[in-house]
């Protein structure tokens, strides 16, 4: 029989573990809130005095180019990249998820499509770049434009959207798979009526993940989309400007650390009500 003075000690170590634990836990925790937080208050200090309706509203101007104006053409530059990027991610990536989760294929098609998928969502984003420029801007005539940029950012968000809608539709219960079958309905229409509705807000936040991923990338519309300054009207054979590469001229070119700081905010923020919007959704859906 132990000694109770060993029973004592034994348990006095176990109760210091958890607090160190707990300590641990909640110091860790608190760094990785207030490292967000304090980015977003330095942006904000640096380049909140900045932010205006011109600034939203105007295209750049000044010498050197960006010391004035705004930055409309970027702002519109991006989000016409990332829908178009949207309309290439979204069929194949959410379709190859649901033949691989709904139609049962074969084992070794499902780890090869999910290891390449993985593989692929783990490159460098340049090597993205090279190969639009290579192949689409090159070897497909397709120039430096919207098209080509568009393209590109879609392969980038292609993995992340299969990978994520896979996770999203497998992690509803089967049960539902087996009791609309067991009824005698089809396949497609289980998926309709039981398993989309339920899968819906996983896909929508994977989704936002890879339009936000893709958003903030500069390295894949340096060489198939971008343009220092536009004027224009947008254009699928005509390039365009973008937020991340405007905010690489202005800060490789010092030619206004406000608008630079206002610009990376501008970006910043413009995620943030993505992602804010798709959570309030994703609950709204839930309940």
């Amino acid at each position: 029989m132990t000694p109770p003075k060993l029973v004592s000690q034994d348990r006095l170590l176990r109760i210091w573990q958890d607090r160190i634990f707990f300590l641990c836990v909640w110091i860790f925790g608190l760094l990785g809130a207030l490292l967000p937080l304090c980015i977003i208050v330095f942006l904000f200090y640096r380049g909140g005095q900045a932010i205006s309706w011109d600034l939203l509203w105007q295209a750049p101007k000044g010498f050197p180019l960006g010391s004035g104006g705004g930055m409309r053409p970027a702002i519109q530059g991006s989000l016409a990249l990332i829908s178009l990027g949207l309309m290439v991610s979204l069929p194949f990536g959410v379709g190859a998820a649901i033949y691989l989760s709904e139609y049962n294929p074969p084992e070794t098609v499902r780890r090869m499509v999910a290891l390449c998928s993985a593989c692929f969502a783990g490159v460098p984003a340049i090597v993205y770049g090279l190969f639009g420029y290579a192949v689409l801007v090159v070897g497909l005539r397709m120039k430096v434009s919207l098209l080509a940029g568009g393209i590109t950012l879609g392969l980038v968000m292609l993995p992340i959207v299969l990978l994520g809608a896979y996770e999203a539709i497998r992690g509803v219960e089967s049960k539902y798979r087996d009791t609309a079958l067991a009824l005698g309905v089809s396949r497609s229409y289980a998926f309709r009526e039981n398993i989309l509705p339920k899968a819906f807000g996983g896909i929508l936040a994977t989704v936002v993940l890879a339009a936000g991923h893709a958003f903030g990338s500069a390295a894949p519309v340096l060489l198939t989309a971008s343009v220092v300054l536009s004027k224009s009207d947008i254009g699928l054979s005509s390039p365009v400007m973008t937020l991340p590469t405007h905010l690489y001229y202005l800060v490789s070119e010092a030619s206004s650390s406000d608008q630079a700081y206002a610009t990376a905010l501008i970006l910043v923020a413009l995620l943030m009500i993505g992602n804010s919007g798709v959570t309030v959704l994703k609950s709204w859906q839930e309940r």
